[in-house]
């Protein structure tokens, strides 16, 4: 195999790992709660405190009623118990009976608006619920198939690292250095397949002479524009 061939096959391999590994720090990024899981969390977390809330005003409520029948009955019972004869005395417990049965009347009309509130936020809790246990379902769906990629992956991960090694050692260490050197400072390429009489990857073509070299000797050439290690296929 040429010293060029010999390059190209272990650029291959470093961007297999280069995508791999991206890949799985993408994985990484992904294997939290999604937007969606979050937004639909929150909205079932909202109405479940909202109904929470309501049920307790709805007790509260219940037990002020019941407070207040226990005052409207004591005062009645005084009222209509032919004990009290003084009619001033008679006239005050009137008024405080109808005061009482006001209150209870608005008491009573604030409850009913409670429990209204009540069976709509149930409603609607019912229905962000259902919506939570639907989008969850998915994204646990999704989790799985996320955790068996990466499993897949780490194991390519490893299968490519002891592929990159065993080819490194079989590479001589100067044209290592040119490798790297030119990985680094052109985006992961170092060596370039020249298709059509031009460099794949800047386009410009190449002289004769070098083309010539190419096709002759089993030397590493650069692309005269782009410095990528040029290799004839």
């Amino acid at each position: 195999m040429r010293r060029a061939e010999r390059l190209l096959e272990l650029q291959k391999v470093d961007l297999a790992l280069e995508a791999a590994r991206k890949r799985l720090r993408e994985i990484d990024g992904l294997l939290t709660e999604s937007d969606t899981l979050r937004v639909a969390r929150q909205a079932d977390q909202r109405l479940h405190d909202r109904l929470a809330q309501l049920r307790a005003r709805s007790k509260d409520l219940d037990l002020q009623s019941t407070t207040l029948d226990d005052k409207i009955k004591s005062v009645d019972d005084r009222l209509y118990s032919g004990v009290v004869k003084n009619p001033k005395e008679l006239s005050d417990l009137q008024k405080d009976a109808a005061a009482l049965r006001r209150q209870k009347s608005g008491l009573d009309d604030t409850l009913l608006e409670v429990i209204y509130d009540i069976e709509q936020t149930e409603r609607e809790y019912r229905a962000a619920h259902a919506e939570l246990e639907r989008v969850e379902a998915g994204w646990r769906g999704e989790q799985a198939a996320l955790i068996d990629e990466r499993a897949a992956l780490n194991e390519q991960v490893a299968a490519r690292e002891a592929e990159r090694q065993s080819q490194r050692a079989n590479i001589d260490s100067a044209d290592l250095a040119i490798y790297d050197q030119l990985r680094a400072n052109r985006r992961g390429q170092a060596v370039a397949v020249m298709e059509d009489n031009v460099c794949s990857a800047c386009g410009v073509e190449p002289s004769a002479n070098k083309r010539a070299h190419l096709m002759r000797d089993d030397a590493l050439i650069a692309c005269g524009n782009c410095e990528r290690i040029l290799l004839a296929v």
